[in-house]
């Protein structure tokens, strides 16, 4: 298998980890909340280290997706059902099923234009920095949504039991 695959082998078990996780209530682990983003992080600068941007427009186009991912994101973990069970002190957190569809289609999109320019390099240009884009967009989105839900479980935990 060719290097140039590794950072998106990883970036796709990263979201397979994210995705079957998210299709059912789990139980949340408050301390481990930072993990799946601080991956995804490193996989996305992995892949930009390949090709990043190389002028101001494509710097701004994934300093823009980052912060669109951001507030995204932030809805995202809002709409995400965390409930605390006062007998056992066991959070659980349950997705929203649109949440999971939009992840799906943005890494999908990412990676299918990805592939698309590795096999059409000649039409590179805005599309490149669309991918860079979309990846950053995804990855705003999930570590902002993190963020949110471990403030939503530290408010419930002091709260002693609900849903939030």
């Amino acid at each position: 298998m060719p290097q140039g695959y590794l950072p998106y082998l990883i970036a796709v078990f990263i979201l397979a980890m994210v995705l079957r996780r998210s299709l059912r209530a789990r139980r949340v682990k408050v301390d481990q909340l930072w993990v799946i983003p601080v991956l995804l992080i490193v996989a996305a600068v992995m892949v930009l280290m390949q090709s990043p941007p190389a002028d101001p427009a494509g710097i701004a186009s994934i300093v823009l997706a980052t912060l669109i991912g951001v507030a995204v994101g932030w809805q995202r973990g809002k709409l995400t059902r965390i409930s605390l069970d006062a007998d056992t002190g066991v959070l659980t957190s349950q997705a929203s099923p649109a949440a999971i569809v939009l992840i799906v289609a943005v890494f999908a999109l990412r990676f299918g234009l990805r592939f698309w320019l590795q096999q059409h390099p000649q039409k590179g240009g805005p599309f490149l920095a669309a991918a860079d884009a979309l990846l950053l967009f995804g990855v705003g989105m999930i570590a902002t949504a993190r963020i949110e839900m471990w403030l939503r479980c530290k408010r419930l935990m002091a709260a002693g039991a609900g849903t939030a």
